[in-house]
Order: C-alpha cells, then structure tokens, then sequence
C-alpha cells in the first residue's frame, strides 16, 4: 500500500474518502452483549452493519461473533446483546449463518434505527455489490475492545478505528488488506495510527466498502465484511505482513440468505 493518499486518490477524492469515514462510523455498530453492569460484567463483543433491500432491514457480522454471544447467553441468562444502544435478541432474529465463511445475517427492526443510531445503506435494485480488483481502494471502520472506555457504572465508550487502505489481495471468497501505519489515509476521528501487531478484536464483522470511480461517477458501497485480523499465521507472499480479511460480500442474497460455496456458485 505504499503512497497510498497520492498514488490512489485525487485530493477530491481524499475528500469525499473522509466524508465517508464520518458516514462509515456510523454504518458500523457496536454489537456486544453482557449481563449488565450492576452485576459487575464487563461488555465483550464486536461490531456488525445493516444493509436496506427492498422487503427488509439486513443486520451483518461475523459468524464466529454470533456463537460467542450464544455461549455466553448459555453460560449465563441474564446476558443481553445490544446494537449499538438498542437491545437486540440474535438467537430469534437470526435469518442465516455460515460457519464456513464466518458471515452471519439477523432480521432488523426498521423501528429500532433510530435508537441503534446507525446508518444503513440502499442496497435495492443495486445487488450483488460491484467486483472488487487489486489496487483499489477500500474503508474500513470498527469499535476496538482493548480501546473501550468506562465512563460510568452503565456507560462505556467504544473507541474506533478507521481508515482508507488498498485490496492487495482478492479472491472468490476474500478481499485482503496489508496494513501499513504510514501509508493508511485515516480520519480525524480515528485511533491515530495503531503499530503493526495491533490488536483488532472488536473489529470482526466491520464492513469494506470500496471507493472507486466507476463510470465517471465516485461510488462507495459494501463489498466486504472483517472476519479476521492481524496474526493469523499466513503462509506465502503476505507471511510476515499485518494482513485484515475480508469476506466477500457477495455470498450474500438479498433476502439475507447466504449462498453457500460448496452449491456450485461463485460471486461474480
């Protein structure tokens, strides 16, 4: 990703890039659950985004961030899970999971927006997303665990980082991202520039959304999703860098169903 505010975007572009951030910091929610603060539990979770279709409001995380919220509620049934400030209940809502490709989809109340504070996108009539190529441009915005901040006895503050990097890798499946500290273009609002080995749990199911003049028009839509991190233990030509995966979006339908890579279908 070397020289990536000059060699990839115009200073227009860096502009709209940094607008974008702002909406993107709202796309992306806190999803986390706990079994409250008078009990002394301190919150463990994730982050997760909302897609609008035409029948339907679609929440989107990380399947592995739905299986440790459905432990914990086993372990222990006062737990509740929260988007953002609203309460939410996975275990009902839920409309599809992959454990293969670590996506999960839950139902979305369209009443409870407001109160989740989130931002969603249009995604009708404009499905599946647009074909991501190396080089390109993407966004990346999610709430850190090991940045969150207790501000009172039922309050934390969950920190976010965010920034605008490169697809240096993409395949039928994921759109990979090589994290280098000098050469990310980061939003004002953003934990300023993290070491490489950071940590970026909380950061499972952080939507990518691409940037990229198509047509002579700048668009910016969700074409991935975060399932993992750093410190991975890859092998090959990005062993040894601080990579960030992503599941392809395009796994997913638009009534929120996931299609399967072992039905004989590829995402175009």
């Amino acid at each position: 990703m070397s020289e990536l505010p000059k060699r990839y975007l115009t200073e227009a572009g860096r502009n709209a890039a940094n607008q974008l951030s702002v909406f993107s910091l709202h796309l992306a929610r806190p999803f986390f659950w706990h079994s409250g603060a008078r009990n002394g539990s301190v919150p463990e979770g994730a982050s997760a985004f909302i897609l609008q279709f035409e029948d339907r409001y679609i929440g989107v995380t990380a399947d592995h961030v739905v299986a440790a919220y459905r432990e914990a509620k086993a372990a222990d049934s006062r737990t509740i899970c929260q988007l953002g400030t609203s309460q939410i209940h996975p275990e009902s809502e839920i409309i599809a999971r992959s454990a293969e490709l670590d996506i999960a989809t839950f139902a979305i109340d369209p009443v409870k927006l407001q109160e989740i504070g989130a931002n969603t996108v249009d995604c009708r009539g404009q499905w599946p997303p647009p074909p991501v190529e190396v080089g390109d441009v993407v966004t990346l915005t999610g709430f850190l665990n090991n940045h969150r901040v207790k501000k009172g006895p039922q309050h934390y503050e969950m920190i976010a980082w965010g920034g605008h990097g490169v697809a240096d890798a993409v395949t039928d499946r994921d759109i990979v991202s090589v994290y280098e500290p000098d050469n990310v273009l980061q939003p004002d609002w953003a934990v300023k520039k993290p070491p490489l080995g950071f940590n970026l749990s909380g950061c499972s199911g952080v939507p990518v959304a691409l940037i990229k003049d198509i047509k002579g028009l700048l668009r910016w839509f969700p074409v991935g999703m975060i399932y993992k991190g750093p410190g991975d233990n890859a092998k090959g030509v990005l062993a040894g860098f601080d990579r960030i995966h992503a599941r392809r979006l395009s796994f997913l339908q638009s009534d929120g169903s996931i299609k399967e890579p072992n039905q004989g279908w590829l995402p175009s």
